[in-house]
């Protein structure tokens, strides 16, 4: 997982849920490739970590915005949890 190698940051463990390890992943570049993304989902499965990760989103003058796209990862309580985290603008990590 270098992100040179791989095309991602991941920060393991960055907060917790329900007593369980959250994971974030933030790409290198516009996205995580998707092979990267696909063996970060079997890893947070596997090990019942759930993830959180990042696209960047561009601006109008093509560049990229200050906000990223957070994406959920994990069972529907879990996503209902970061909805909540959002709604009262919690830091998600």
């Amino acid at each position: 997982m270098r992100p040179d190698q791989s095309g991602v940051i991941v920060l393991f463990a960055k907060r917790r849920w329900q007593g369980r390890p959250v994971d974030v992943a933030v790409p290198v570049g516009r996205s995580i490739p998707p092979r990267a993304l696909a063996w970060l989902k079997a890893f947070a499965e596997r090990q019942q970590r759930p993830l959180l990760y990042t696209a960047q989103t561009l601006s109008e003058d093509g560049g990229y915005a200050a906000q990223q796209q957070v994406f959920v990862h994990g069972p529907p309580a879990f996503r209902e949890q970061v909805a909540a985290w959002q709604r009262s603008g919690q830091p998600l990590w």
